[in-house]
């Protein structure tokens, strides 16, 4: 039963190989085995058994459905009816939601196991998943280290073989970071692909919830589910044509990381990919380095109102805002309350972001691209301790290659496959495409991981 993914599974399963009840039994022992490292905040043991017998059933009566008894774990920050959405902060403790999500209702209905609720970065604003309310989660490769964030938890369970899969969000690289720090697959689908309105989140233009797994051909299976679309065909890799956009993404790279990528893109050519060196993606640079923050910072607080408001819940933003506990958090939240971005601030960064994507495809198009492809980070996993000092820092230099994605809402997928060698922590590669070209990038995902082997 060893780190078994959701195709191997449901082979399992269907064959009568391996039992749903026996595989739940081993994720709740492993994850009690595995508590130290912090990754739930809740679990519900009684329910996943109740649900893996009534899928044990279902396989035994042929009336099983896509995903029957596959555990998933569930961000603390997706709407689950009966049990309480807290984002990982004190201020929405014990408050449960009107109704399950729909993205996590889509799974559920497909059979999947809700296998609990994964520790995160308070109220996901932040890439290193250090909570002061709910603690730190720590790196399954190297103790000391961060698992990424903000969703730290969904990565390092799946990083742990705790479960096969587990759904997380994100806003400037919350899904991407934890992925290439825990050494999984993880998707940033186009937002509204996957439902968008999941539970507690900050931006609405920024936003997607997406899946953390151990293969790219698991990402295809859950986006199916989640769409009902049937996967891309398969494609070989003489037909793929990969983007490497040198300036700004490949920029400042940590000397191992640089080394990694620029190996990875030997490798990808000896496997007959088609690598093409492109200029500077359109209107990247200037919305990474002037109109980040002012899509982030004009949408938390009303999202966050809204809310507490739709679900009837008695509190206040500013009440869940002077009960943050993480200081990092904390001080975000109180500068966008002081210093909104200024209407003409908020228009302007939508018009540049407006303009960038209306160039991207052709710019695709133009190089006969499927995708592009970039170091996942610019630098390895740092220690936890280190964002004591650095954090700030930190945040901008680790989500430099992922707010592209979210600005312009592209689908991007991270790959696995580096480590960095004092400490044996993981890092990754991206590739992204342009809005709506999911189905393409998962595609290109799973050929790479063929031909690599990963």
């Amino acid at each position: 039963m060893y780190r078994l993914g959701i195709n191997d599974l449901l082979q399992l399963f269907s064959d009568g190989t391996l039992t749903c009840e026996v595989y739940t039994r081993r994720v709740i022992q492993r994850a009690q085995d595995l508590k130290v490292f912090n990754y739930f905040v809740s679990m519900n043991k009684d329910r996943m058994l109740k649900d893996a017998q009534e899928a044990d059933a279902r396989y035994r009566n042929k009336t099983n459905r896509p995903l029957e008894g596959i555990p998933i774990a569930m961000k603390d920050n997706i709407d689950i009816e009966g049990e309480p959405t807290e984002a990982g902060t004190p201020g929405l403790a014990g408050l449960k939601p009107k109704h399950t999500a729909e993205v996590a209702r889509r799974l559920f209905d497909a059979g999947a196991i809700h296998a609990g609720r994964a520790n995160m970065h308070e109220l996901a604003f932040g890439i290193s998943s250090r909570n002061d309310h709910k603690g730190p989660c720590h790196n399954f490769h190297n103790f000391d280290y961060t698992c990424g964030g903000s969703s730290g938890g969904s990565g390092g369970a799946v990083s742990a073989d705790i479960v096969p899969a587990a759904l997380g969000t994100d806003t400037g690289g919350s899904i991407r970071i934890p992925s290439s720090y825990c050494g999984v697959f993880g998707l940033r689908p186009t937002s509204g692909r996957w439902p968008a309105d999941y539970g507690v989140k900050m931006s609405h233009v920024r936003d997607s919830v997406g899946p953390l797994v151990r293969s790219a051909v698991d990402i295809a299976i859950l986006d199916g589910v989640m769409t009902g679309e049937e996967p891309h065909e398969e494609l070989k890799p003489g037909q793929i044509r990969i983007g490497v956009p040198r300036p700004s993404f490949w920029e400042g790279l940590d000397a191992e990381v640089e080394e990694y990528a620029e190996r990875f893109l030997v490798r990808l050519k000896e496997k007959g990919f088609g690598i093409v060196e492109v200029p500077e993606v359109p209107g990247s640079r200037e919305l990474l380095e002037k109109y980040v923050r002012a899509t982030v910072y004009k949408e938390m607080i009303p999202r966050l109102e809204g809310y507490l408001s739709y679900h009837g819940h008695d509190v206040t933003a500013q009440s869940v805002i002077d009960k943050i506990a993480s200081p990092d958090v904390k001080g975000y939240f109180q500068y966008a309350l002081k210093n909104p971005p200024t209407e003409e601030e908020y228009k302007k960064a939508m018009a540049t972001r407006e303009e960038a994507r209306k160039n991207l495809r052709p710019f695709f198009e133009d190089h006969h691209l499927d995708c592009i492809l970039v170091p996942a980070n610019k630098i390895p996993p740092p220690t936890l301790r280190t964002f004591e000092d650095r954090n700030s820092e930190l945040l901008g230099l680790i989500t430099q290659n992922d707010d592209f994605g979210n600005i312009c809402n592209n689908p991007s997928l991270v790959i696995p496959g580096g480590f960095a060698r004092r400490s044996g922590v993981p890092f990754g590669m991206q590739i992204e495409g342009y809005t709506g070209s999911d189905r393409r990038v998962i595609a290109v995902a799973v050929a790479i991981e063929k031909a690599l082997n990963l």
